[in-house]
């Protein structure tokens, strides 16, 4: 008998168990099915493994498997998607939780016809509660995870409600789920079913989400450190007891400078005209566009770059093209630690960078206070106790002190055995400082107990302009971070620079550089033209 006639052979058997096992609903005859490839003799579980569409789709409906309470809403094949792929739709931990309500993990898995035998959990986002579409396209460039073969799985992190919905926090198991746990289990069934629906389990598994998602790429590598293989973990809502105080304690800066408006409260909107807006942020580019060599209207050398708004003030009798220094005072307090009464910083300060004043982004600028769209806009305090909003966050919310990711900075067993993390963070994020993230890494640089150096399992990736995860009136939010971090996973090849680009330029390109070095302008080529461009310390 040829390789080839073995080869084949051995494929149908498993195909065949497969469905099987599908039928069935028993682990039993897919292990008949793994078993009869086997003694083929030939490694057929190396070759991409292939379903046979819509007929194998309709038999996952009755899916099945050891140790789960699963249910099956839906398989359904999808012919016109980014590639063909069977959607199964379903819940598994199903229970009355102790707030009376009924509670279950709902996913979406889409398992493509031609599987390359990678998985990948997508993350949430806000505070979870819906399952989106799994496509896997956070930091994946114009090619999302399934479009690339993936098998692509998305939960709702165990509970239903809108996306700021967080009266899932009366459950203690839902509360767990939302902290991480969630993650951890529905990796388990994923992996599951990619196992029973293939014949084989997967190569390996990755990890990618942005916010929330970010914040559930850290918790996996530091409580389920062998979950994942590569984990892609993007502006991570690290601790957002702490980002919600500070950035509270700045818009009560705004409102004490605020006139009051019809409704006797402070009109934000009038803190700052437009002109007032343009004159700050044109500041921040004469301080900071030319640190990289070139003024293009995007700040490069970020960790370079100080403003001092009191250089805007008026002078003399001049009243247009300047500010008051009550106006200057809050600028610069928005941009500072938010500092508690023994003078320690009890946020971090946010960067300079030209996303400040966006209101085109679904998110508005660190200064857009007076958006109706930032969830600080109906805030009308005037006072604000920086030690005593410390106290709710770190001690008066011990749930949120779980969910918050800031702490544990030994990621020593994750780095064992080839697994790799890549962060990215845009330097205009108005929710959650991109300093935030630098101190972190710097700090799990110290604290991880391994002689592996960092950059060979840990990369961070600062993008200029960008906002909360995606946006930004002068970012390049488009780049691909997937491709690297596969071929840093499985190929051992590190990544270096990743190239950007976006709506915000059209036909401009910049190189993303490994932290903590930023791109500069060679100085000679297109300036459109990220091959131009050098990483620099």
């Amino acid at each position: 008998m040829t390789t080839r006639s073995m080869t084949c052979r051995a494929a149908a058997a498993t195909r065949a168990g497969t469905a099987a096992a599908l039928r069935a609903g028993t682990a039993a005859a897919l292990r008949a099915g793994t078993a009869a490839a086997l003694r083929a003799g030939v490694a057929a579980f190396a070759l991409p493994a292939r379903a046979e569409g819509a007929a194998d789709c309709a038999a996952a409906a009755g899916l099945s498997l050891s140790g789960y309470d699963l249910t099956i809403d839906g398989a359904t094949h999808v012919a016109d998607g980014p590639v063909p792929h069977c959607l199964v739709q379903g819940s598994f931990e199903h229970r009355t939780g102790a707030d009376g309500k009924p509670y279950a993990i709902g996913f979406a898995i889409a398992l493509p016809d031609e599987w390359q035998g990678r998985f990948l959990v997508q993350g949430g986002g806000g505070l979870n509660g819906v399952v989106r579409p799994p496509a896997g396209d956070t930091a994946a460039g114009d090619r999302p995870a399934l479009a690339r073969g993936f098998a692509v799985l998305s939960h709702d992190s165990g509970h239903k409600g809108e996306v700021w919905d967080g009266s899932f926090k009366a459950d203690q198991i839902a509360t767990l789920n939302f902290a991480g746990w969630s993650v951890e289990k529905a990796t388990g069934l994923g992996k599951a079913i990619v196992e029973a629906y293939y014949g084989r389990p997967a190569d390996h598994s990755y990890f990618a989400g942005c916010s929330t998602g970010g914040r559930e790429g850290l918790a996996s590598a530091q409580r389920f450190p062998t979950l994942f293989d590569g984990i892609i973990s993007g502006a991570p809502a690290m601790r957002t007891s702490r980002s919600n105080m500070a950035l509270a304690a700045k818009a009560v800066a705004m409102n004490r400078i605020s006139p009051a408006g019809a409704d006797g409260a402070p009109d934000k909107s009038a803190a700052f005209s437009d002109a007032d807006r343009t004159l700050v942020l044109d500041g921040i580019l004469k301080a900071c566009d030319g640190l990289d060599g070139l003024e293009d209207g995007m700040i490069q050398n970020t960790q370079a770059c100080s403003f001092d708004p009191a250089t805007l003030v008026c002078r003399g009798t001049a009243t247009e093209g300047c500010l008051t220094a009550e106006q200057a005072e809050v600028v610069a307090m928005t941009f500072a630690p938010t500092l508690d009464a023994s003078g320690r910083a009890a946020y971090v300060g946010f960067p300079f960078d030209t996303g400040v004043m966006s209101t085109t982004d679904p998110i508005p600028g660190l200064l857009r206070f007076d958006d109706e769209r930032n969830r600080q806009f109906k805030n009308a305090a005037t006072d604000f106790d920086v030690d005593a909003a410390v106290e709710k966050a770190d001690i008066a919310d011990p749930q949120q002190r779980l969910i918050n990711v800031d702490q544990w900075t030994d990621l020593s067993s994750f780095a064992a055995d080839g697994r790799k993390i890549m962060v990215f963070h845009g330097m205009s994020d108005p929710w959650f400082s991109a300093n935030d993230t630098i101190d972190f890494f710097g700090r799990v640089k110290a604290g991880t107990k391994t002689t592996v150096p960092m950059e060979d399992w840990a990369q961070l990736y600062l993008v200029p302009g960008m906002g909360h995860c995606r946006g930004g009136p002068a970012g390049l939010d488009r780049f691909d971070l997937l491709s690297p971090l596969v071929e840093w996973v499985e190929n051992g090849a590190a990544p270096a620079t990743v190239v950007a680009s976006g709506p915000a330029f059209d036909g401009r390109t910049r190189p993303l550089c490994p932290y903590p070095t930023h791109a500069r302008y060679t100085g000679s080529g297109d300036p459109q033209d990220a091959a131009n461009f050098v990483c620099q310390p």
